[in-house]
């Protein structure tokens, strides 16, 4: 249970602090037995943390700041609702030695961003119109709260159209529950579109159909014909692509027709686009009082501001309702702090925000149940996380940037030895595991996992993601990869190495379902837009080298890029070893201004590519406009080998004539059965240089990683095929002791 909060003040008493200033002085807050008039040592603690800032600051003034720095050490829950913690340029230390530090003490210490509901405000629902309105096997089962007394303010109407969820939620028993849905698990599918709502695109201004009105289509079940859509209805989903989830209020319901209109307009409107996709288009509709059919749903009368919640075994006694839209910790321009082993839970906002800081360390934090986004490092330098744990979030996990691309300045930001997962919980396709860009940006050692779209996406200059465990990605959504980045001639220099991607869209549920999990998860039928490393719309100037890629789709995807590195990698059971299509020659249309992001010049432009320092850093794009620019060249194919994958290259348009044989290709071998179109596109050698192996002979031992974690590689067959292999560290990849 939750209770007030204590911080445990001062193994050195304020009145000798002056004295003290060889040490570390240890501020410890308690929620229990403190009070703000006290002094603030061990027998008389503080009761809040803003007391402990203060007395920090007061140190500061007072020119008594011990060398060593000071250590607030927490202990208890802090309920935080309303005001949140705020640090400034004022309140850190004077040095990476003499640091500012918030730690938690043995017992720990909770910071949650919601209220409390006492078990005693619960009430039967007594209103015969709310009675009515209840599905009948939830009738005595639904308890309502009045929520203006815990100070929920008045709730403004849900927009017609959002993306995911930064609206309050509940939590029982340490869980999430759920907003009353139809279908109460999976989706529903789209009979039949009658009206797309779109107009058609533009070729001379832009590649997409965007929507103007909402769109019309047809339903098959019964549920809908006991809804009102006076009273607000709002359905999420995968509206025509598997990249862009949306959610949209219903205008209208004609239920003789069984047809659903929409109020909002879909950016891309309703029904799939394009004849070669096939995924069913899919949905569900939710903030119905008719649907709170389920144990753990839940629904918010936004008018009268109350609470109707169907709880789990009848259970009220740990409800949290998060209201807190604040990150809980908002840093500002701060240096030399540290947070180590805080735990933050319940809270629409971030957990922890941290922006143009410097030195400001999150160390072994566990941050979960956040509605939104969990925790978010922007600009300022050397600031980062390490042994962090942040999961179960509705948007992303962590999020950092840093660095100026155009002076090519580093951040060195960092994100070390981290557990990141479930991802996505309310954002299906905005969520991700962790989202980085900028200049100088180190993500090594963490183990990232669970995420219903993209695990993590990049940006930027000279970024380095290296000993990364990734899986399960793409759980039910397509074109995307458990790691992806896109549409930049200019994002170079980054280097993606010794990672290991393994078991993403449906191979990703299977294998979770076949160790006893159940993930909550509709993945596609269709396995074809599902990748590995994602280099999407001409990204150009990466390194993929040195990883191991297993069960993940199409794996080393080139999008129409140039100069990329492929090398070195290890594929098995891949629906692709490397993907390489010329795209760009239809629909990259740098200097014209286009919209929807394939001016690619245009971004070149804003970073000065032409002046130092970019033109020293990056010589090959001075002149990349006279260089054919519309063609994936220069990139490089070379010392990967491929086991039991359908194909060791695929392509798209007319690359293997227009770009395939100008590129350096050389020293591949692909074990296994030989696809016809490999042998197609392959010459055995070039100038006497072999481009690719083809070997249908199997490699004696296992590839599969449950049995030997990759030894095959130690094999002297596998030696002797591949001599130029550079064995993969497997040992080294993830999480470190």
């Amino acid at each position: 249970m939750l209770h007030q909060v204590t911080v445990l003040c001062a193994a050195v008493v304020f009145s000798v602090l002056a004295g003290a200033s060889q040490a570390q002085t240890v501020l410890r807050v308690h929620v229990q037995g403190g009070s703000d008039r006290q002094d603030g040592s061990a027998g008389k603690p503080f009761d809040s943390i803003w007391k402990a800032r203060e007395a920090i600051r007061g140190m500061k003034q007072g020119k008594a700041f011990p060398e060593k720095g000071v250590v607030v050490e927490l202990e208890g829950a802090f309920a935080m609702p309303v005001n949140a913690f705020a640090l400034d340029a004022s309140d850190g230390g004077l040095s990476a030695d003499a640091p500012v530090v918030y730690r938690a003490a043995k017992r720990g210490a909770l910071f949650i961003g919601g209220h409390i509901l006492p078990e005693s405000g619960f009430r039967p629902v007594t209103d015969a119109a709310v009675l009515a309105r209840l599905p009948e096997e939830a009738r005595g089962r639904v308890v309502a709260f009045d929520l203006k007394p815990v100070g929920v303010a008045a709730l403004a109407p849900l927009p017609d159209k959002f993306s995911g969820w930064n609206e309050m939620e509940v939590f029982s028993g340490g869980r999430a529950m759920r907003l009353a849905r139809w279908p109460n698990a999976g989706w529903a599918e789209i009979a039949k579109v009658i009206d797309r709502g779109v107009k058609p695109v533009d070729k001379a201004t832009g590649e997409w159909e965007f929507g103007y009105k909402g769109g019309t289509f047809e339903y098959a079940e019964d549920a809908p014909a006991r809804w009102d859509v006076g009273k607000g209805i709002w359905m999420n989903g995968f509206w025509c692509h598997d990249w862009a989830n949306e959610t949209l209020k219903i205008g209208a319901i004609d239920k003789e027709k069984r047809q659903i209109t929409s109020a909002a307009v879909h950016t891309y409107g309703i029904g799939n686009s394009s004849k070669w996709h096939t995924a069913k288009r899919r949905y569900y509709v939710f903030n119905l009082l008719e649907e709170l059919d389920t144990p753990g749903e839940w629904y918010v009368d936004r008018e009268n501001r109350l609470l109707y919640f169907y709880p789990v075994n009848g259970d009220v006694s740990d409800v949290v309702l998060s209201v807190q839209k604040k990150p809980i910790f908002q840093i500002n321009g701060a240096r030399h702090i540290r947070l180590e082993g805080l735990t933050f839970q319940y809270s629409t906002g971030k957990a922890v925000a941290l922006n143009g800081c410097e030195n400001v360390v999150l160390e072994n934090l566990r941050v979960s149940d956040i509605t939104t986004d969990g925790i978010g490092v922007y600009q300022g330098k050397k600031c980062g996380l390490n042994r962090c744990e942040v999961s179960g979030v509705g948007g992303t996990c962590v999020s950092v940037t840093g660095g100026d691309r155009k002076s090519l300045t580093a951040c060195n930001h960092f994100v070390t030895n981290c557990r990141l997962h479930h991802s996505g919980r309310l954002q299906r396709t905005q969520g991700k595991c962790l989202t980085f860009g900028g200049v100088g940006i180190r993500v090594a050692h963490n183990l990232i996992y669970d995420a219903p779209y993209i695990a993590v996406t990049y940006g930027g200059n000279e970024n380095l993601f290296e000993y990364n465990e990734v899986h399960s990605a793409m759980m039910e959504s397509g074109d995307g990869g458990g790691l992806y980045t896109g549409r930049d001639w200019g994002s170079q220099g980054n280097i993606v190495r010794y990672n290991y991607f393994h078991h993403f869209g449906k191979p990703g549920v299977d294998w979770q379902r076949a160790r006893g999990l159940n993930p909550e998860y509709e993945p596609l039928r269709e396995n074809v837009s599902v990748m590995g490393v994602y280099l999407d719309d001409c990204d150009s100037g990466d390194t993929v080298s040195g990883n191991i890629f297993y069960r993940v789709g199409w794996s080393a995807f080139v999008g129409g890029g140039r100069d990329n590195t492929v090398s070195n990698n290890l594929f098995i059971e891949c629906t692709s070893a490397l993907h390489l299509d010329d795209r760009g020659l239809k629909r990259a249309r740098p200097g014209e201004g286009i919209r929807d992001g394939w001016d690619l010049l245009a971004k070149l432009q804003a970073f000065n590519f032409q002046e130092a320092p970019w033109k020293d850093k990056y010589p090959h794009l001075v002149n990349i406009m006279g260089d054919a620019p519309k063609l994936p060249l220069h990139n490089v194919f070379c010392e990967n080998v491929a086991i039991n994958c359908s194909v060791f290259l695929n392509t798209g348009g007319s690359v293997r004539t227009t770009s395939l044989p100008r590129l350096d290709f050389h020293n591949n071998l692909a074990v296994g059965p030989v696809n016809k179109r490999d042998a197609e596109a392959f010459p055995q050698t070039v100038d006497g240089t072999k481009r690719v192996e083809l070997c249908s002979a199997a490699l004696p031992g296992s590839a599969d990683p449950d049995v030997d974690g990759f030894k095959v590689q130690d094999s002297a067959d596998f030696k002797k095929r591949a001599p130029w292999f550079k064995r993969i560290p497997f040992e080294q990849i993830g999480l470190t002791p």
